[in-house]
């Protein structure tokens, strides 16, 4: 996998967030605020993203027409989404990290490390080396 495919893989995760967050906040008021910061987050990200891609004159993946909203059904299961979809976000910043160089690879160092802290802030637990399975 190309270093700008798997940028494409992370860019697609973060529409699915942006998607995601909005939902949480709306169905569980106790989850909003955590949510709407989540969502702040994620919007700035996807946005580096797209402009990454748009500067490597790559045609972005656009997001997803639908998201499956069964699995935000109860506060419990729509914490364990968002849990998992930082999961997801971080094992895709790892494999950026070993595929890249330079800029690129600090970029998704970051990432990484953003993803890791937003796992914890819905519920995760501490994870020696986030991103591995």
């Amino acid at each position: 996998m190309t270093s700008t495919e798997t940028l494409q893989d992370w860019l697609a995760l973060e529409h699915e967030a942006v998607w995601l967050y909005p939902v949480i906040g709306a169905r569980y008021g106790a989850l909003a605020e955590r949510a709407r910061r989540s969502y702040d987050d994620h919007g700035t990200v996807r946005d580096g993203l797209l402009t990454r891609l748009h500067q490597l004159k790559v045609e972005p993946v656009p997001p997803a027409l639908s998201y499956d909203v069964g699995r935000v059904r109860t506060k419990g299961r729509a914490v364990a989404a968002a849990r998992q979809l930082e999961r997801d976000i971080a094992a895709v910043c790892l494999t950026l990290v070993g595929d890249s160089t330079d800029e690129l690879r600090t970029y998704a160092t970051r990432g990484l490390r953003r993803a890791a802290l937003a796992e914890l802030a819905w519920d995760g637990r501490p994870d020696a080396f986030p991103g591995l399975p």
